[in-house]
């Protein structure tokens, strides 16, 4: 096959280690030919490319076999399996429950499609612009599932939003083109705001400079600036031409709608946490902190092993078999790279039978090692099996120990450089990196958030606040990917198993995103509240009118990404499940504790303390709110100290939350 490079058995080499102690299972290793010479000049393409042409022979010949199996496993075949899984209808069913939860919150078909419309187009746009940059740079393989779940997210609540705007404004009777324009400037606005904050969290994760880290946030970034643009451009285009008929398809069994903002059950709960805010506050906080507790035992790593592979991929067969009866390790292997002027050198080769017979010495090393020399003899690579899983402490330990116990003493006084690789030392060093430069990340995202809203909000308690909140809804989302993922409590829900490891890169990058997403509730529900306060209402008024406002709509956008998300919590593949589990747990957690507990029982006890901004601050500039009006000045605030639920309708416009 020209898709083969080469091929090893027991029955080619007589090696014992390619046999099982009880004789009946044989391993053949076949190396993929990633130069394809088809055409006019050879070109290096990718093993997953090839992998195709081989899986179906490895099919064919089992179908064929009688009275034993032959089965094929390795990371390219197995990655392979996975993608085909996901695509199998993996977006579809995220489409279809996206677009039962708009039309539950639009009772409208045509209205809920425009969403799902603007998600899809942003969606396909990114995959493009990604695919022509990764010409430039390399993106890792994971930058399409990102913008996925990030363009089906952001791309729907931004349109959301616009859309809610403009039928509200369509019930008064104005003009179209008036709605269009007050629908665009004012949610359109606020979506601007929230789009620009969600991005620069993320651009926080280029500080990693790790391409893992920047190919996921420059995945994630490009689609939400494209659901941006689609929101500012092609929404309004869309909503000019179907004007009035944006309604139609009405489903009226579909619930009712109300015709005012009274918040509904939201606003019952927050009215009765802000009677008794330090109690409700106390336990809140207690309950996150105490869900948070298990974070503090995060084992990161790489998911390896037959047990972090779908139930449905041919290949954990094959995985299974290699635990049972050799080591999976013989699929990624350490790998001792050598770089010297020439490896055929008698220095080199001998340095290279010390180390191989030092590590044979070694049960931790699993013969037999494979040595490779390139074409140029400059460079030489040993392949060295290890007994245990990838992200285990042993494995990590015999890692550290070929690179400082065996290979030193082996290549002493040899002018060569050496240097271990493979899934087991990447995650190491990976996990490693990302300890370092994650206080930077922390840091600029943190210090990010604060600055906006500082600017937004004009006082120092606001921020200060939403970032504690912020912290203690994303450590209980880690903490719960601890309990379900490392424990196993619950994992069988998901269609998993406990694999005892979080995968290294998720922490990190679920906190950009959090940030990032929750800033937009934030800025939705204190924009309204501090409206409310600036127009004169008091304290508890205000924070009381802005969750009736905004309860419906943050309701429907919360579900839409809890649906989301959660969705790929379901998904075949483990790494993408515990991401969908952890952005999904803290979204619940932001749009249900945290807005109608922590929030208002905060604010509360807070009063007008909510609001201050020191003498050396006044400097900063009055920002318009997210309508596009400017602020009344601070020293026309009165206090008025109204008490809960004596907000008049009149006082405080309800006919949007934007």
């Amino acid at each position: 096959m020209p898709e083969v490079e080469s091929v090893d058995s027991y029955y080619d080499t007589d090696d014992t280690g390619m046999l099982s102690a009880d004789g009946t299972v044989v391993l053949a290793r076949v190396v993929i030919d990633t130069m394809d010479e088809s055409g006019a000049e050879p070109r290096r393409v990718s093993s997953r490319s090839r992998i195709d042409a081989i899986v179906d022979a490895v099919r064919e010949a089992s179908e064929e076999a009688s009275g034993f199996e032959i089965v094929i496993g390795g990371n390219t075949s197995i990655n392979k399996q996975i993608d085909e899984l996901m695509e199998a209808g993996f977006a579809r069913i995220m489409m279809i429950l996206g677009l039962v939860i708009l039309i539950i919150a639009f009772r409208a078909v045509v209205a809920a499609v425009i969403p799902l419309t603007m998600a899809i187009a942003s969606i396909i746009t990114a995959t493009a612009v990604a695919g022509g940059i990764s010409h430039l740079y390399a993106l890792s393989e994971s930058y399409s599932e990102m913008i996925l779940l990030m363009g089906m997210t952001v791309g729907i609540d931004y349109s959301l939003f616009i859309v809610s705007r403009f039928r509200r404004e369509r019930k008064a009777g104005r003009s179209k083109i008036n709605d269009i324009g007050i629908a665009s400037s004012t949610t359109g606005r606020a979506v601007l705001y929230a789009g620009i904050t969600v991005v620069l969290s993320l651009a926080g994760l280029g500080m990693t400079f790790n391409p893992v880290f920047i190919s996921l946030g420059l995945g994630a970034i490009i689609v939400v600036l494209l659901a941006i643009v689609a929101s500012l451009t092609l929404l309004p285009a869309l909503m000019g031409i179907l004007g009035d008929n944006i309604n139609r398809l009405r489903l009226p069994f579909i619930g009712r709608d109300r015709g005012t903002n009274d918040g509904g059950i939201w606003s019952a709960i927050a009215d009765r946490v802000m009677a008794k805010p330090a109690i409700f506050a106390t336990v809140a906080a207690a309950g996150l902190v105490t869900l948070a507790l298990p974070a503090f035992s995060l084992n990161l790593g790489f998911n390896s092993g037959s047990h972090a592979i779908p139930m449905e991929a041919e290949s954990r067969r094959a995985v299974e078999l290699l635990e049972e009866h050799f080591t999976a390790r013989l699929m990624s292997p350490a790998i001792v790279v050598v770089d010297a002027p020439d490896v055929n050198g008698n220095q080199v080769q001998d340095a290279v039978s010390k180390m191989i017979d030092s590590a044979g010495a070694d049960p931790a090393y699993f013969a037999p090692f494979d040595v490779r020399v390139n074409s140029a003899g400059d460079l030489l690579m040993v392949r060295v099996p290890l007994v245990g899983g990838i992200d285990d402490a042993e494995a990590e330990q015999v890692v550290e120990n070929l690179r400082t116990k065996i290979i030193p003493p082996a290549f002493d006084g040899v002018g060569a450089d050496v240097y271990v690789i493979g899934l087991t030392a990447g995650s190491l060093d990976f996990r490693n990196h990302m300890i370092k430069t994650a206080p930077y990340v922390f840091a600029f995202v943190l210090g990010l958030a604060f600055i906006l809203l500082l600017l937004m909000f004009r006082s120092l308690i606001i921020p200060m606040k939403a970032i504690v909140l912020n912290l203690l809804s994303a450590g209980a989302a880690y903490g719960v990917l601890v309990i379900v993922f490392q424990w196993g409590w619950g994992v069988t829900w998901f269609g998993a198993e406990a694999t005892g490891v979080i995968e290294a890169w998720l922490p990190l990058f679920l906190f950009g995103i959090l940030f990032g997403l929750s800033m937009d509730y934030h800025m939705l529900l204190l924009n309204r509240i501090k409206k409310a306060y600036d127009n004169g209402l008091g304290n508890d008024a205000s924070v009381s009118g802005g969750i009736k406002v905004t309860a419906s709509q943050i309701t429907s956008a919360a579900a839409i990404m809890v649906g989301v998300f959660g969705a790929f919590a379901f998904g075949p593949q483990i790494g993408l499940q515990q991401f969908g589990l952890g952005l999904g747990v803290a979204v619940l957690i932001d749009a249900t504790v945290i807005r109608t507990v922590l929030l208002p029982a905060s604010m509360k006890l807070l009063g007008d303390w909510n609001w201050y901004l020191p003498a050396w601050l006044e400097w900063i500039p009055q920002f318009g709110d997210a309508e596009g009006q400017p602020a009344p000045s601070p020293t026309t605030r009165p206090n008025l100290g109204d008490p809960v639920g004596q907000l008049a309708p009149a006082t405080i416009p309800v006919e949007g939350d934007r």
